[in-house]
């Protein structure tokens, strides 16, 4: 199996994370105690660690260019409390769907404070986004573009566009989440260009250029290509303002900031995607300072910040329901799986595990899947596993190169550490998934989706989402 990093008390983080008598704590709230109150499984959220956070991504941008907007990527968590809240905070928003437009503006965020992402934005969402118009709709290609033009002519109304470049920067991270080069599915290229400007020349009274916008990716753990893209913005910009004689109002960065998911580690899977060597506040210094000289100290610099504005805000509880030995290992069966934590699935995503009610207890490894009727319902990546092995009994030369085909294949650790005793009754918390889980969770053989709690800022528990009865796994079916 692959190496097994596996952290001690590095989980804990002072104000917010941490233990008593035993038990895990979020702002002081017994989580153990909560999730037999409210039932498993249980997403918990912060309040606090939301806003705190919001505050501290506000200062670090601030500090490297005044005139920065934090622009909070929506798809990460669009629930409406957190939207709110985040408003409260005087953060933007980015959305990517006509559904998130609408959670948007039901949440009270203002047009100007709203930019629109997204590869394949329909006429019916174009036209949303002009009713009335919106901060900058962020256009992704060509066609785009000309649909744009279109549906703000029919509207009698000028769109405000900004320009999604393709920086062709290649990023450290895992393949799903490279946003930046010609071979993934966004952007406009840069050749591309001088149509753009034929189409925005052709429609001055629907098309008005506000600005340019590139994204490299998520959860980037090298500065890097932040720099090289935004060398490749100030170009671009450049060359844009000089064809058409206008002066861009703002440039956008992206997001892609990443989330330690493992702390006090030396190796983790999938190279140090899960123990990133950097933080926001090196972004902002390194990637702010080419656009702020090459496009001066009036130009608005937009960011997009999502799994780092809230991954850490949550703890998904799940119950252990029944156990099993098997290949020299003890297997712990939870009520949440793939269906509740997609991204441990699609992505391999690690997520650090711990027995909420046994946290003083000394630990043993386990072997942990979830509850579905699919054998990739697992926390280690079984499809990474049994591919190695394949291999390497087609060809035992490979043995040799085990752990280079074993560091590339696999994906997740194989077991967890958790506490001995750990079984039937106990809880089970994965830290950190605060972000891309919510809006991905599925009702996957019948199991109604969690209940969704946050903590508001004095610690008391309000739901966000109620949990899903038998009845709901019915809605808008025809019977």
């Amino acid at each position: 199996m692959s190496a097994k990093p596996v952290m001690g008390q590095d989980w804990k983080i002072e104000g917010y994370l941490g233990s008593d008598q035993g038990r895990l704590t979020m702002d002081g709230v017994d989580l153990a105690a909560l999730a037999r109150e409210r039932g498993t499984p249980l997403f918990v959220y912060s309040a606090r660690r939301i806003a705190e956070t919001a505050r501290t991504m506000k200062t670090i941008f601030a500090a490297s260019h005044p005139r920065s907007t934090i622009c909070y990527a929506a798809k990460a968590l669009s629930t409406i409390k957190v939207l709110r809240l985040l408003h409260a905070e005087g953060i933007a928003l980015e959305v990517n769907s006509g559904g998130e437009l609408f959670r948007a503006r039901l949440a009270g965020i203002p047009p100007d404070a709203i930019v629109f992402n997204g590869v394949a934005k329909s006429k019916a969402e174009i036209s949303q986004a002009l009713s009335p118009p919106i901060k900058a709709i962020n256009v992704d290609s060509l066609f785009e573009l000309e649909r744009i033009g279109e549906v703000a002519a029919d509207l009698g109304c000028q769109a405000r566009v900004t320009l999604r470049i393709v920086p062709e920067v290649d990023s450290p991270t895992s393949p799903g989440n490279r946003t930046g080069s010609e071979g993934t599915k966004f952007g406009i290229l840069l050749h591309e260009l001088d149509r753009a400007m034929e189409i925005l020349r052709a429609q001055p009274n629907a098309l008005r250029l506000v600005g340019i916008h590139a994204h490299v990716g998520s959860q980037i753990t090298d500065t890097g290509p932040y720099v090289s893209a935004a060398n490749v913005l100030v170009e671009q910009a450049r060359r844009l303002q000089d064809a058409l004689g206008l002066r861009l109002e703002h440039v956008n960065l992206g997001g892609g900031f990443p989330l330690p998911y493992m702390r006090g580690v030396n190796r983790t899977p999938q190279g140090d995607i899960f123990a990133p060597r950097i933080d926001s506040a090196d972004i902002a210094r390194a990637g702010l300072a080419p656009l702020r000289k090459g496009l001066g100290e009036q130009i608005e610099i937009l960011v997009e910040p999502g799994r780092r504005m809230v991954g850490d805000s949550a703890v998904m509880l799940s119950m252990v329901e029944t156990v099993k030995t098997r290949a020299g290992h003890e297997w712990l069966y939870l009520d949440a799986g793939y269906n509740t934590i997609v991204e441990s699935y699609t992505y391999k995503w690690y997520y650090h595990s711990l027995t909420a009610n046994k946290l003083d207890e000394a630990l043993s490894e386990f072997r942990v899947v979830g509850p579905l009727c699919d054998n990739g319902d697992a926390f280690f990546d079984v499809d990474g596993e049994q591919t190695l092995a394949r291999l390497l009994k087609a060809d035992p030369r490979l043995a040799q190169s085990r752990e280079l085909l074993e560091s590339t294949l696999v994906r997740l650790p194989p077991t967890r550490k958790l506490a001995r005793s750990t079984g039937p009754g106990d809880l089970v918390a994965f830290l950190d998934t605060g972000a891309y889980t919510l809006d991905q969770i599925t009702p996957n053989n019948g199991r109604p989706r969690p209940e969704v709690g946050i903590l508001d800022v004095d610690g008391d528990y309000e739901i966000m989402r109620r949990r899903d009865t038998y009845t709901d796994l019915l809605f808008n079916e025809v019977i």
